[in-house]
């Protein structure tokens, strides 16, 4: 299931990466808010996973993240059961 096919997905923000300010990632929401997103443990020491968010970055790629916490989604654009 996508994203935009769930019924309650308020829980779930998207936006382009404008920094990166480590371990943070910065944001810019589709309403134009500055979201500063989390990274885990795991993310910090994944030096994939920050090449991964600097070619994203320079693609302009929207991302997913959790509004309530500022996590970005594990399952990308999929819906994940826990938020249906």
């Amino acid at each position: 299931m996508l994203l935009d096919d769930m019924e309650n997905n308020d829980a779930i923000g998207s936006g382009q990466v404008k920094s990166i300010e480590f371990p943070n990632i910065i944001l810019q929401s589709e309403t134009g808010q500055t979201v500063k997103i989390k990274t885990t443990k795991q993310q910090q020491a994944d030096l994939i996973f920050w090449e991964s968010i600097m070619n994203i970055k320079e693609a302009e790629i929207w991302l997913p993240y959790q509004k309530e916490v500022q996590y970005l989604l594990d399952f990308d654009w999929l819906g994940d059961p826990q938020f249906t």
